[in-house]
């Protein structure tokens, strides 16, 4: 039971500082309509807030559990999101974004761990180039000819800075954990004392 408890307390100290940190971004870039549902602004609350979950449950359960949490967050993004933009559209963002963030979150977690504290800066440019990526894809499916490049240029430092604010808020949250953790605090299980 301790080390569910432990493992549910990581994942709500994850969540809570990515989404911190995308949020703050998102207020130096749109001010408060971040918080308004029908501003673009919103969308670093609303791919902070999940992709936060993502990398806080994939940093605790691991690859195969988080896929489910992405598909299931994914639906919940797409109902929520399908009230006010087409349909299609908040589909292929929901499930687009939430499910390349299971891939960003094993190359955070795995490919990424020698660069330390650089990691955000990787996560931040995929997540722009993911922007990048479903802003053609929304524009193929929907028969658009020509997209001037500035909508990609602005969806990718959208992306980007989204994907920044995440990175440092869980680079954030792990450094304050493995802080607790060196200090004896139990999240997980018994934690062997460093001198």
């Amino acid at each position: 039971m301790e080390k569910y408890i432990g493992q549910l307390l990581k994942m709500i100290l994850l969540t809570f500082t990515g989404v911190i940190g995308s949020i703050i971004v998102g207020l130096l870039v749109y001010g408060s309509a971040v918080f308004s549902p029908t501003s673009i602004g919103f969308s670093f609350v609303s791919y902070g807030l999940s992709g936060a979950f993502i990398f806080a449950f994939y940093h605790v359960r691991g690859l195969s559990e988080t896929m489910i949490a992405a598909a299931v967050v994914s639906i919940i993004q797409f109902l929520v999101v399908s009230a006010w933009i087409n349909a299609l559209y908040a589909c292929i963002w929901s499930f687009g974004v939430n499910f390349s963030l299971v891939l960003l979150a094993f190359v955070f977690e795995r490919k990424l761990a020698q660069l330390k504290q650089l990691k955000f800066l990787v996560v931040a440019v995929l997540y722009g180039a993911v922007f990048v990526f479903l802003t053609l894809l929304v524009a193929i499916i929907s028969g658009v000819e020509l997209l001037p490049p500035t909508i990609f240029r602005e969806n990718f430092v959208d992306g980007l800075l989204i994907g920044l604010g995440l990175g440092v808020g869980i680079e954030g949250g792990e450094a304050f954990i493995h802080s607790l953790e060196h200090h004896g605090t139990k999240f997980s299980g018994p934690v062997e004392k460093h001198a």
